[in-house]
Formats: C-alpha cells, sequence, structure tokens
C-alpha cells in the first residue's frame, strides 16, 4: 500500500473510532456544554430542594439525573460581577467587571475561549442588557445572540419563548462538540402573570413562581429538541443562577444584601460521567470554570481560585463575596466553618465616575455596619452577633482584609450612553 493510501486509511479509521486530534494528541471526542443560567433564582423555590409548588419540574428531572448541590453560592448577588466570576472562573476584584462602568478584564481567559481553543463551536443567547460583549462576555464565542433585547420593556414582556427559539433555530447549524451559553431573564423583576399558573397567586413571590415555572416550560422545549435531535445524552448541563431574590426576609426587596436569599443560587450538574446523587460540596461561583473542564479532562489555566467539585483532593476554604452596588455602599463578606461576617461601609467616591454619582436607586436594607451571624444556629440570620472585643470576629475581619488587600485596578471602563442607561433604569438600578 503507497504511503499517501495508509495516511488516507488511517484518518478515516481515526474518524470512525470518533476520536479528535487537538494539539497534536488524539483523544476522545468531548461530550457538548450546555450552561443555563435562569437570573434571580433561589434555590429553595424549585422542587428538587423541596419547594412545595410545581414551579421546576422540568429542573427537577435534570437534577434526578444530575449531582445536586445543596448549597452553592454567589460571588456578588447580583448579575454583572457574578456572571464575568462564571465565565472566568476570577472574582470580581481580580476581574473587574464590579459596576456598570467597568468590563472585565480582557486579558483574562474564559470558559468559551478556552472551549473553542479545544475545538469547541461557542454560541451565546442572553436576555440582559448588562450581559453585553461591551462588559466583555462575548470574549471566545463565535456567536452572540442578545437580539431578544429588542423584543420590548422587560417589565412588559416576557423573553423566555423567543430565547429558546433562537437556540432552537440554531441547533441545525451548530457543529459539535459545542458550548452553549443561554441565560433567561424572566424571574427578573417586574414579575409578569403567566396564565398557566395564575392559581399560584398575584402576590409579588407567587408572580415569581410564575416565571419560574414559566421559564421552566421553556427550558422543557430545549432539552426535548435536544433529545429529539440525539444530542441530549452527549451533553454536559449546568444549570444554576446569578444570584437570589429578597422578599422582605431583612426588610428589603431584589437583591441589594449579602444576605444568604441574595447569595445562594441551584447548582444541578449533569454529565454523562457522573453519578446522579445530592452533593454536600459547598459550591461557588469560581468553581464552575474548573468544573466544567474537570470533566471535559482539559487543564484549566493556571492562578483559578476555584477549584474542581469533583476533584478528591478539594479542601474548603474560606468563601467570599463582594459588591460596590447599589451607591454609596461597598459590602465584604467571608464564610469560615458555621460563621459568616459582612461588613457594609461607605465607598470611595473618587472611585466612583461622576456621571454615576446621584444615579443610583435608593434602598432600605443596606446599612453601615458589621453583621455577624452563625449559620447553623441562625440559618435566617437574625441575631448579629458581632462584638469589636470577640476573637472570632476580629479573625473574620482578617481574612476579609488579607482577601482585599491585592485588589486589581479597574483599567477597562465602560461609557454607559443615553441608550445602556435608559434600559438600566427600567430595570430599577438606576434613577
Amino acid at each position: 500500500m503507497k504511503k499517501s493510501a495508509r495516511a488516507l486509511l488511517g484518518a478515516v479509521l481515526i474518524g470512525a473510532a470518533g476520536v479528535s486530534l487537538v494539539g497534536g494528541c488524539s483523544r476522545e471526542k468531548h461530550p457538548n456544554v450546555l450552561l443555563i443560567c435562569v437570573d434571580t433564582l433561589r434555590p429553595d423555590h424549585l422542587g428538587y430542594a423541596g419547594y412545595a409548588r410545581k414551579t421546576s419540574p422540568t429542573i427537577d428531572a435534570i437534577a434526578a439525573e444530575g449531582v445536586r448541590f445543596k448549597t452553592c453560592y454567589s460571588v456578588s448577588g447580583w448579575t454583572l460581577p457574578s456572571m464575568a466570576t462564571i465565565m472566568t472562573g476570577a472574582y470580581p476584584k481580580d476581574h473587574g467587571a464590579t459596576d456598570f462602568h467597568w468590563s472585565m478584564a480582557p486579558q483574562l481567559p474564559t470558559l468559551a475561549g478556552t472551549l473553542r481553543k479545544a475545538g469547541y463551536d461557542t454560541r451565546a443567547y442572553v436576555s440582559h442588557v448588562i450581559l453585553k460583549p461591551i462588559y466583555g462576555f462575548g470574549d471566545g464565542f463565535g456567536s452572540f445572540d442578545f437580539s431578544v433585547l429588542n423584543v420590548g420593556h422587560p417589565h412588559h414582556v416576557s423573553t423566555g419563548r423567543e430565547l429558546t427559539d433562537l437556540v432552537i433555530a440554531d441547533l441545525p447549524k451548530t457543529k459539535q462538540p459545542f458550548f452553549f451559553w443561554v441565560h433567561y431573564f424572566d424571574p427578573h423583576f417586574a414579575y409578569l402573570e403567566h396564565a398557566d399558573w395564575k392559581h399560584f397567586g398575584d402576590r409579588d413571590i407567587d408572580r415569581y413562581d410564575q416565571e419560574i415555572a414559566f421559564t421552566d416550560c421553556e427550558i422543557s422545549r430545549l432539552v426535548a429538541e435536544l433529545k429529539r435531535r440525539g444530542m441530549y445524552d452527549d451533553t454536559i448541563i449546568v444549570l444554576t443562577s446569578d444570584h437570589g431574590e429578597e422578599f422582605g426576609e431583612h426588610g428589603g426587596s431584589y437583591h441589594e444584601t449579602l444576605y444568604q436569599e441574595s447569595l445562594l443560587c441551584p447548582l444541578v450538574i449533569r454529565a454523562p460521567s457522573l453519578k446522579p446523587g445530592e452533593s454536600e460540596t459547598i459550591a461557588e461561583q469560581t468553581d464552575l470554570f474548573p468544573t466544567v473542564l474537570g470533566l471535559l479532562k482539559i487543564p484549566a489555566p493556571a492562578g483559578l481560585p476555584g477549584k474542581d467539585l469533583f476533584s478528591a483532593s478539594r479542601e474548603q476554604g474560606p468563601i467570599f463575596f463582594e459588591r460596590d452596588r447599589p451607591f454609596p455602599w461597598v459590602q465584604r463578606g467571608v464564610i469560615a466553618g458555621r460563621d459568616k461576617l459582612f461588613v457594609v461601609e461607605l465607598a470611595d467616591s473618587s472611585k466612583i465616575p461622576l456621571t454615576s454619582h446621584g444615579n443610583y436607586a435608593p434602598v432600605v436594607n443596606v446599612v453601615p455596619g458589621v453583621y455577624m451571624y452563625d449559620l447553623v444556629a441562625d440559618p435566617r440570620e437574625t441575631r448579629n452577633l458581632y462584638n469589636e472585643e470577640d476573637p472570632r470576629g476580629k479573625e473574620l475581619l482578617a481574612l476579609l482584609a488579607r482577601q482585599f488587600a491585592a485588589q486589581g485596578k479597574k483599567t477597562h471602563p465602560v461609557e454607559v450612553d443615553e441608550e445602556l442607561k435608559k434600559r438600566l433604569r427600567s430595570l430599577g438600578y438606576i434613577r
């Protein structure tokens, strides 16, 4: 057999065996990855977590096939820094996207970029104005679709159906393996009424549940299409949210604080290689990047603070939180063991763009001070235990000081034009 014929036969055999060549090394073909983020989704409003209402039959079914993490924390409690952390694996203080005027640092590796280099078809479908490429979210994506932002005013229309339609329409022209990021917005305020779930009631929390049920129905359509096309079994599904939501637990609404109702997120990971079950491992958004790469056996970039959630050598360290809004406050927090401490203090106004001064919507439950809670004895955070003389309080404050001593300098400003201000104002972020 001639050398050229032998080479051709070898290539055919490699293709038939379902292996790919990346970086000169042969290996089995990677599974697809579907990252589903549902904005403002509290885990305690989902059936698999024990919620009585039938808000989430599709999410529950995915959870039954995957690993359900009992505890997962947002790094910030609001969308921009939290999603930037999911995409980069970095803390907000290091990726830089901490408010509307700053994008994430472009030199940081991203999950999409890493997977694209590994041969993935990378596509994003988002429905939140602060998840656009202007903030760095387009890095690494071959296709980035935010066209549903043109459907209508977010307080008046839902976008879940249109978003799902976009994803389904792209599936026939998608190469495998693919990485899809699908970000559903509807549970975010304002909470709209949906006829099929109107029986839940008409309070804010009832319509919030209606929005969850509506979104779950749209996820069902996406899952059904993956199954119809024979893609589902070869797809890793990561389902999570950017943050939770407040319904008066600490005197406020929306998601303005570092209390548990703002920070806790659902996390379900379904993968062909994983045995279904519930995990006691405490997850953080910094962990998602290295965990997805670990499932794919792709090396993670050096220096990531998070850990592979399925690594046998994983050790649980302190969990840190940070948020620079609402103006004029900065909030920093830490959980170590059963103890949680966070500090609310005035922001350094010299670091806030002048165009932002006075533009932030007022809040009623962000009050300066130091707050400390025992999350085992007092999971609802009703008793502030902080005392200046308490050694444990001093220890937690020292952990916070070390964590934020080396805060990165923001160097990538975003011009907030009138159109963006209008959209942010419509969502209640500014006034």
